[in-house]
């Protein structure tokens, strides 16, 4: 299948990427963050934006994660892989309250971006519910454009290209190796080099082309 980008679509995908920037950079936001991407695994975005939303009016915290279980529980149970993800909250806020991650995160993040690589290899190892799409979404949100969310659209994608990718069903087919995610970053953040565009908002174009942009429609584009 052939895919053509028009400028458009990588506006709609630049509109994307700044909705989903945090801003202000904020330990509180970034923390807000971190619960957001560990809810989009294997959701629906619609769905995962709804369950945040609920879930961070009330409790936007960690010590508002650990202190009120069973209510964050009633929330997550909405999510797909509740028990899963319920674990990975109350994991990521004890990791938050412990780790310097954040701190260094907001500090590099304020001076220059430079070490988005470094910090995905220690949010994978000790922040729970953050693999590699996890936490290249996360630092994404921060502004490091360079680190790709490998996703099943990116996948879908690569294949089309004729690219040899694995595509999980969690059932047959688990998931992606560190191996291959990183080999399909590279693949897409050379063909975002083609366009003269960042990774991240070549991916976010990928996305709305093969999703329909979740909560994102073409009412919310009618500007561009």
């Amino acid at each position: 299948m052939a895919h053509y980008f028009t400028e458009k679509d990588f506006k709609n995908a630049e509109w994307v990427i700044n909705q989903e920037s945090i801003d202000p950079l904020t330990e509180k936001a970034l923390f807000t963050k971190g619960l957001y991407w560990i809810l989009s695994s294997s959701e629906n975005h619609k769905k995962q934006v709804n369950i945040y939303n609920d879930l961070t009016l009330r409790f936007n915290t960690p010590e508002d994660i650990l202190n009120n279980k069973q209510k964050v529980s009633n929330i997550i149970k909405k999510a797909r892989f509740p028990n899963t993800k319920e674990k990975s909250i109350l994991g990521f806020s004890e990791f938050y309250l412990e780790s310097e991650l954040p701190e260094r995160i907001l500090e590099d993040a304020c001076k220059g971006k430079q070490y988005g690589f470094e910090f995905r290899e220690e949010l994978v190892k000790k922040a729970p519910g953050l693999g590699y799409k996890c936490g290249s979404g996360l630092l994404q949100s921060c502004g490091y454009d360079y680190l790709v969310p490998v996703d099943i659209w990116v996948l879908r994608f690569l294949e089309d290209y004729n690219h040899e990718v694995k595509i999980p069903d969690y059932k047959t087919i688990g998931g992606i190796t560190k191996k291959e995610y990183l080999k399909y970053e590279k693949i897409i953040s050379s063909m975002a080099k083609e366009y003269e565009i960042s990774p991240v908002v070549f991916q976010a174009a990928i996305w709305l082309k093969g999703s329909g942009g979740g909560v994102y429609n073409q009412t919310t584009f009618n500007e561009f």
